[in-house]
C-alpha cells in the first residue's frame, strides 16, 4: 500500500499544470464599425489560468477592472499602453465574473467580461471605483 501511495504521489508531482495561457487585444480601427474594442471582448477561463491583454497598435489603451467577485482584493488595472506590442499580464485565482474596461475609451464602448469557472450571481460582485485605490 506504502508503494502504491508513493507511485500515485510521484505521478501527481510529475504532472504538467494545466492552466492556460490567453491573449486579449486592445483594438483601434477608426475607419471600422467598432473603432475601439477588445477582442475577444469575452472569455470564459479557469481559475489558475492567465490572460495577457496586448495593445495591437500604436494608440493609449489601459485595462481596468470595475466590476469583480466580492473575494477579490483591492484593484486590478494595468498600466497606460501606447505602443504596439505593449502588454500587461494577469493570472486569475478567484471564480467569478469580472467586467472591465478601457478607461480612455469606456465611452466608445471599449470594454468585455472575462468568466472564471462560473459566473458569478449579482449578489456575489462588487463594484471597483477606479477613482478610489485600495491600499
Amino acid at each position: 500500500m506504502t508503494k502504491f501511495l508513493l507511485t500515485t504521489a510521484l505521478i501527481l508531482m510529475a504532472a504538467p499544470v494545466w492552466a492556460a495561457d490567453y491573449t486579449i487585444k486592445e483594438v483601434s480601427d477608426l475607419e471600422g464599425d467598432k473603432p475601439y474594442y477588445f477582442d475577444p471582448s469575452e472569455l470564459v477561463i479557469q481559475p489558475g489560468d492567465t490572460v495577457t491583454f496586448v495593445n495591437a497598435q500604436d494608440d493609449t489603451h489601459d485595462v481596468m477592472f470595475v466590476t469583480v467577485p466580492k473575494t477579490v482584493e483591492g484593484m486590478i488595472m494595468s498600466s497606460t499602453f501606447e505602443k504596439e506590442g505593449e502588454k500587461w499580464s494577469y493570472t486569475f485565482t478567484e471564480p467569478g465574473t469580472y467586467n472591465f474596461h478601457c478607461h480612455p475609451h469606456e465611452a466608445a464602448g471599449m470594454k468585455g467580461t472575462i468568466t472564471v469557472g462560473k459566473a458569478s450571481a449579482p449578489e456575489q460582485l462588487k463594484i471597483v471605483s477606479h477613482h478610489v485605490i485600495i491600499p
